[in-house]
């Protein structure tokens, strides 16, 4: 089992650089599987100028895999091609509930153990935490077949993304203010941040 790696962002664009000083070259020529999912959740579908072309510039093969009607063996299968998986923003129930319904949920937690980087933004970084409720106060959960809040547990703290935005600064600012005193460690990033997260460790940078 190796350590795992997590790249934990609120917003790609903003964000990319950090992440693109980090992997550097270690992954050229290999491929990432981009999970447009969360966003055809929200109704609208990550731009190839700023989710695609950026990986592709570093060296990576771009496999676009929306989970939607995937089954599990086809996305254990998928998962097994790639070096790191990128998961984008939209709706964060609306993916967790198809990252259960295709298998991704399960599968992708076997092959961060086995070195697959894990890439989020916004919602596909609060999917990487314990649980996923609090994500209420910023996305519809009616988008979602269950009501299954358990996230991928990845890490031990709730992310809260968008910290700065122009449009959901003053939303997140007050759920973040909610966290205080229950006894959760709450992150709240910027758009231009990212949580570095390598085996039981990690910095926000």
């Amino acid at each position: 089992m190796k350590a795992q790696e997590l790249l934990l962002a609120s917003e790609l664009t903003s964000g990319f650089p950090k992440i693109r000083t980090i992997l550097a070259d270690r992954f050229a020529g290999t491929k990432i599987m981009i999970v447009p999912t969360a966003a055809y959740g929200e109704g609208w579908k990550p731009d190839y100028e700023s989710h695609y072309r950026p990986f592709e510039e570093m060296g990576f093969e771009v496999i676009d895999y929306d989970l939607v009607g995937k089954t599990p063996d086809e996305v254990k299968a998928a998962l097994n091609t790639v070096s790191a998986v990128y998961m984008s923003g939209g709706n964060t129930f609306y993916l967790l509930h198809h990252m259960r319904k295709s298998g991704f949920f399960d599968h992708v937690r076997v092959r961060i153990s086995e070195g697959l980087v894990y890439i989020g933004s916004s919602a596909g970084s609060i999917v990487a935490t314990p649980e996923i409720s609090y994500a209420d106060a910023l996305d519809d959960r009616s988008k979602a077949e269950e009501t299954n809040d358990i996230g991928l547990n990845l890490v031990n703290f709730s992310i809260l993304p968008h910290m700065d935005h122009a449009s959901f600064s003053a939303l997140v600012q007050k759920t973040y203010k909610a966290f205080e005193g229950n006894g959760t460690m709450c992150l709240g990033l910027n758009d231009d941040q990212v949580i570095h997260v390598v085996g039981d460790s990690f910095k926000v940078i």
